[in-house]
């Protein structure tokens, strides 16, 4: 039997725009000014025939095959069985090989210039709780699936 993958789904269609999520994951981690792991975006919808705000997330995707794992010289980046992509902060060298790598430039320098990025909340996720953020989330637009 296979391990069942997570992945956190975010239905932009549904997000009213109230950055719960953000204030959520901040909350969690304890995030310093500056240091977001989730980010929601918004921008106007370019169509003449819309009149409408369009949301967009700037998030970890925990990919299948992360770039930022492999860029890593440290190996500091690692994946669990469950698909979650972690970094022991610990033995981040902070030389940002893992930004420059990763497709949305995820990883964020903070904390003495060590990454940091979306843990999918694994810790509480361990613990049998949900993402910090999905529970925030009043329009119920974030969702961890497993498959």
């Amino acid at each position: 039997m296979t391990a069942k993958r997570k992945k956190l789904m975010i239905d932009v269609d549904r997000c009213m725009g109230c950055c719960a999520c953000e204030i959520a994951c901040k909350m969690e981690y304890q995030l310093p000014r500056g240091v977001r792991f989730i980010v929601m975006n918004q921008s106007e919808d370019p169509s003449p025939m819309q009149e409408k705000l369009v949301f967009d997330f700037a998030v970890c995707r925990h990919c299948d095959h992360p770039a930022c794992l492999s860029a890593c010289p440290a190996e500091a980046i690692y994946q669990r069985w469950d698909g979650i992509v972690l970094v022991d902060e610990s033995s981040c060298i902070g030389c940002g090989r893992c930004k420059m790598a990763c497709p949305w430039e995820i990883p964020q320098m903070a904390d003495q210039g060590k990454m940091r990025k979306c843990s999918m909340c694994a810790a509480r996720i361990d613990q049998g709780l949900r993402p910090a953020c999905e529970l925030a989330c009043p329009a119920g637009a974030i969702q961890l699936l497993e498959s």
